[in-house]
């Protein structure tokens, strides 16, 4: 989990997070002890359905990367590059003479060029800086694309999950369950803290998030003729 937080887009781990605190709650361990108790078949649809999540947040990074490549694409180059001028910020003081700005209180008033240009620059400085702020503080890009969807474009997410990938995500289950008949999954009572569960939950998701990056790789091997690497999971190396 700690190798994916480094690697993998910061939306995808906020993404993640706020969808596994969603599920789990947001009680504060330190002042309260909270147990989940249930049979093993209800946990394994709940570690199912969190492994498509990653799948599908995977799938859903693919298209906004590709929305993004394609608008960069189609934006007009307005002007050449040789038309713009290189400045650098304290570079343009060889001026000389006095600026009039209007004052609220006292009206025109006459300023120094050179020093109505460093006001300017520090005024730029700041706005830069609250832009940057703004775009940290904003909402998970990631999430609000998975929102704007409709119900039919949100399948078609995890509509591409072959039977590798299934055939995948159910062994995961049954090995971390070590529990794979059918009655002994709706007898078979877990009991663990949401802590635990959180942790367990987010994993998997990056476990789903990894076999889609591994699918993807596997097919292009396939597609190219190339012999397949051995995979890493998770979180695998970026495609």
């Amino acid at each position: 989990m700690e190798l994916f937080v480094k690697r993998a887009p910061q939306q995808v781990v906020g993404a993640m997070r706020e969808t596994v605190t969603n599920m789990i709650g947001t009680l504060p361990p330190q002042f309260f002890t909270v147990t989940i108790t249930t049979v093993a078949e209800n946990l394994a649809q709940v570690m199912y359905s969190v492994m498509m999540t990653g799948y599908m947040f995977r799938n859903a990074q693919y298209r906004l990367e590709l929305q993004e490549s394609l608008q960069q694409v189609a934006l007009p180059d307005v002007q050449d590059k040789k038309d713009i001028p290189d400045y650098a910020p304290g570079t343009q003081k060889n001026v000389s003479g006095e600026v009039i700005r209007w004052n609220n209180v006292s009206g025109p008033e006459s300023v120094d060029a050179k020093k109505y240009i460093e006001l300017l620059e520090a005024e730029v400085e700041e706005l830069n800086r609250q832009v940057g702020r703004q775009s940290s503080n904003a909402q998970n890009e990631l999430l609000e694309y998975l929102k704007s969807l409709e119900p039919r474009n949100l399948k078609d997410l995890t509509s591409s999950a072959g039977e590798d990938v299934v055939f995948a995500m159910n062994t995961f289950i049954k090995r971390l369950l070590a529990v794979s008949d059918p009655d002994q999954m709706k007898t078979s009572v877990t009991e663990t803290s949401a802590p635990e569960l959180a942790k367990l939950l987010y994993w998997l998701m990056v476990v789903g998030y990894s076999i889609r990056n591994i699918e993807v790789r596997y097919d292009m091997e396939r597609v190219l003729g190339t012999p397949p690497k051995v995979a890493e999971l998770p979180p695998g190396e970026n495609v």
